[in-house]
């Protein structure tokens, strides 16, 4: 993933290179660095408190580690990146957005989690920001938006692959699912995971779910797949 983002990174700086003239830039001021070229700046938002805190800070470090390679290079194009905390929040995470656009972001890493990402997916492609998102996997953060993009997965694909791989490799006869019902990204596995569950014959016994608030206890959905003889749980969520 970060060689495929260094390489997308170099070369929409090249594109914005042409278009601003960047390689000539302001020599210091406060946006230069020591080899006197401008940066373009890359902003994002993710978790970096709370739950989804793990997920948040692996795509920061990630993205930062790009960010110092190319930089390094000390070459006319330079990038400076700044990642703002969501809490897996999507008020927050819009709040975090405006702060990155008051900072000036020219280029988005989006959102790191799906409900952020489609709060933020709004507001890049309002504006015109060009966004791409390593991991926010809701099919709705880039459906009808030209300049969003997503490098992972979507969320139907990892609901009809689990339902094929548990079928293909005979897991179980009986499955149980608990999801996440006030979540994008637990919901729309769970959707398509149920589809395919059903076109290829799986028998599932329990379908269960929770909410926020009610997420340190799972008595209830785990007797309830215990009663039924479930021999395998399917846990789409974070």
């Amino acid at each position: 993933m970060k060689k495929r983002f260094l390489a997308l990174a170099m070369a929409l700086a090249m594109t914005l290179g042409l278009l601003a003239g960047c390689a000539g830039g302001d020599k210091g001021g406060s946006g230069g660095n020591t080899n006197g070229v401008t940066p373009f700046k890359i902003g994002g938002t993710g978790p970096l408190t709370g739950g989804a805190a793990i997920y948040g800070n692996a795509a920061k470090n990630g993205a930062q580690i790009a960010v110092d390679e190319i930089n390094a290079l000390k070459g006319a194009i330079q990038f400076e990146l700044k990642y703002e905390d969501d809490a897996h929040d999507a008020e927050k995470a819009v709040n975090a957005y405006n702060a990155l656009k008051g900072w000036g972001m020219q280029l988005s890493l989006g959102s790191v989690t799906s409900t952020p990402g489609e709060a933020t997916a709004a507001l890049t492609f309002a504006d015109r920001i060009f966004a791409l998102t390593p991991s926010a996997s809701s099919s709705s953060v880039i459906n009808g938006k030209d300049n969003m993009f997503q490098m992972c997965f979507v969320d139907p694909n990892q609901g009809l692959a689990s339902a094929q791989y548990i079928k293909d490799k005979s897991l179980a006869t009986k499955v149980a699912v608990i999801y996440k019902s006030d979540e994008v990204y637990s919901k729309g596995i769970y959707d398509t995971f149920m589809g395919k569950a059903k076109e290829l014959g799986l028998d599932v016994v329990s379908e269960t779910s929770f909410m926020d608030g009610s997420d340190t206890d799972f008595n209830a959905q785990l007797t309830d797949a215990k009663n039924k003889g479930a021999d395998l749980i399917f846990l789409p969520m974070y």
